[in-house]
């Protein structure tokens, strides 16, 4: 006979080990995946080989917003570029001390 009690809670599947004798809280254990089996092995592997997977899609993610953001600051230059063109030059303004 075990000298725990294993109680599994049926929404988060969080599993508690409590100490029958003292009631005390021996050991929570998350699921390592969210669709979990039931046998932690089997969770851990399917973790490891739906790491790679995860690896890449992160990888395209970032490089669409890299390139979604060169995209976006080339639209602002040739914003800023276009209204420097139709307001001409900046000139530096005169000041007091510039005419002595």
């Amino acid at each position: 006979m075990e000298n725990y009690f294993k109680i599994e809670c049926p929404k988060c599947r969080v599993t508690i080990l409590v100490d029958r004798i003292t009631g005390e809280i021996i050991e929570t254990r998350e699921p390592l995946i969210q669709e979990s089996t039931g046998d932690r092995f089997k969770d851990a592997l399917k973790k490891v080989q739906a790491s790679p997977r995860e690896a890449e899609e992160k990888f395209n993610r970032s490089r669409e917003e890299e390139k979604n953001k060169q995209k976006n600051l080339d639209d602002l230059f040739q914003k800023s570029m276009d209204q420097v063109k139709k307001e001409g030059p900046i000139q530096k303004q005169i000041r007091n001390i510039d005419l002595d």
